[in-house]
Parts: C-alpha cells; structure tokens; sequence
C-alpha cells in the first residue's frame, strides 16, 4: 500500500451495529460541535477491504476522535491493531485523539470539552485555504535552460544565471497571485536527486507567505505526481501545478470541481476550472490544449523564471 485511503462513507459490505453506549453517551455532549462532527467514516484499501472504521471525524480541522470501550480495546491483539490503524490515520494527513471508555461514562461532557478546545485551537492556527503545488521538476529544468538561452540573446549585456529552485518558487507563487502558507512536493527522478535532496522539509518564508517544500524520488515521477495528487486531495483546498504533459490531465481534472465556474468582467463572461491554477507553457506549446485544463488559470513559466532573474515584465 503506497498510499493510504481517504474518508468515505460505509462499503456496502458494511452492516451498521448502531453506536455502542459511550459512543451515545459522547454524542449527546456534542451540543454546537454536532454541526462539525460527522461519524461512520472509513479509510483503507477498497479492492482488499483492509478499512478502518473512525468513531468520529472534523474534516475541516484533520482531527479522528476514537472511543475505546474496555472489554474490546485491553486485548493485546487490539491493542496492536489500534497501533496499525493509528499509523495509517497519520499517513492519511490526521490526528487521532483517543477516550477510555472510563473516561467517557465518568464525564462525556469534560471529553467532548477538551474535543472543542482541540478544534477551536487547530481552527485558528488553520490557513483559510490549504494550498498545495506539485513541481515536475525536469520540466522545470527543461524550461530554465531554454529560457535563460532565449534572454540572454535579447540581453547580451546582462549576466544572466538561473536560480536555484528554493528561490524561483516565491516567484511562482507571486505570479499565481497566492499567498499564505502552502506546501510544495518536487517530483524528480533519482539522477536528480543531488540537486534537491536538500530541500527535504525546508522551511521558506517569504513576504507574503510560508512554503514548505518536500522532495520525493521516483522514477516514473510524472505518474506518482498523479497518483500522490488523488491520494492526498482530502487534504487541500487548491492545486497549483508546475508542469505541462498530458498525463497530468486525469488527476488534475479528478482533484478539481466537476462543474465550470463563470466570471465576469464587465460585459464579458468566461468560465474556468476553479481551486486550480498552472505554470505551464505558452498557449501555442502547451499539451493541455482541447482539454478540461485548457479552463485552469494559468501563466506562463518563462516569466516565472524571467522575473526570478531580475528582469521586469517588458525585458522578458
């Protein structure tokens, strides 16, 4: 299992046992936090039916409340199962907080409590939107050298030199019109891997935000961007992508809403592919045209890397 699951509704395979006692007893607490809550979620591999049942699940904060009645949940066998599942809850993007059973029938309503402290603290440290970008990073390295080649001849009086990556991803950002805190994954195969492995959970800060860029090995890495976008969309708002090959159509189009949105700049209305935005290659290069990504914001990634080395708008 390379990836874990996301939340879903029961399998169909599922016969529901109704809430056992201190899972009644806790939801008669919940008050407010009721419209925030949900239950009878699952994660796990469909095709092998390795799911795990939550108790209770905040999407909006990443937060699984599990309740661990005595009887069942002292076993050693369970208590390793517990173990697996909480493993697999953290890959999957949340944090798992866990209630004895005693703990629920002394006093659920000091439970649900510390649960409301918990979701109105992550709540505030919490961006408004959870922003993610995924790099191709040969293509990046593809479109720099030509780039840099193509501004040099329009300036053969400047020195000109391409930026390390860490640098050239605030440019991007600010090109996009974003902000704020957001999380970057660089794709890239293994021959390349000298050149990024230091960026492994750095931190940037910026004017106007915060990135954090994780780098990640493999060898069909176009695919694995694709495959890693899907798994872990639950987890983000907005998907910017740095790249520009057809393979990335399908997920990109998955992560992204199924309807169009409009706008309307005076008399003049267009539509678009919301919570997405592209650094791609011009309209007359890019792999994306005649398709769904042809509606996704976008600019052009030569003025990223333009505007990276110092040049203003009109030298590029």
């Amino acid at each position: 299992m390379k990836y874990p699951g996301q939340p879903e509704s029961p399998p169909s395979w599922y016969k529901d046992r109704g809430q056992s006692y201190i899972e009644k007893e806790f939801s008669k607490e919940l008050g407010d936090l009721a419209d925030a809550i949900e239950s009878e979620h699952w994660f796990g591999n469909t095709e092998k039916h390795s799911r795990f049942r939550v108790d209770f699940i905040l999407k909006d904060a990443r937060l699984i409340i599990e309740l661990d009645g005595y009887d069942y949940h002292s076993m050693e066998e369970q208590l390793e199962k517990d173990a697996i599942r909480q493993r697999y809850l953290s890959r999957a993007g949340y944090t798992v907080i866990r209630f004895t059973g005693r703990e629920i029938n002394r006093n659920p309503k000091n439970c649900v409590l510390e649960v409301r402290q918990i979701y109105n603290e992550r709540m505030q440290r919490a961006p408004a939107k959870y922003r993610v970008m995924y790099i191709d990073y040969p293509f990046v390295c593809r479109e720099t050298a030509k780039a840099i080649s193509f501004f040099k001849e329009l300036h053969p009086n400047k020195n000109l030199a391409a930026v390390n990556l860490e640098e050239l991803i605030p440019h991007a950002i600010e090109w996009l019109h974003e902000k704020s805190f957001i999380t970057v994954f660089v794709f890239h195969p293994e021959k390349n891997s000298h050149k990024v492995k230091h960026l492994d959970g750095y931190i940037k800060e910026y004017e106007k935000g915060e990135i954090r860029i994780n780098t990640i090995a493999e060898e069909w890495y176009s695919f694995e961007i694709g495959n890693h976008m899907v798994a872990f969309s639950h987890l983000f708002d907005e998907f910017f992508l740095v790249a520009d090959d057809p393979v990335y159509c399908e997920p990109l189009r998955i992560v992204l809403p199924k309807q169009l949105s409009s706008s309307e700049i005076g008399s003049i209305e267009s539509k678009y592919l919301a919570n997405g935005k592209l650094l791609r290659k011009g309209n007359d290069e890019t792999a994306y045209a005649g398709t769904d990504l042809a509606y996704v914001l976008w600019q052009d990634i030569w003025y990223i890397i333009g505007a990276s080395v110092g040049l203003q708008l009109d030298e590029m």
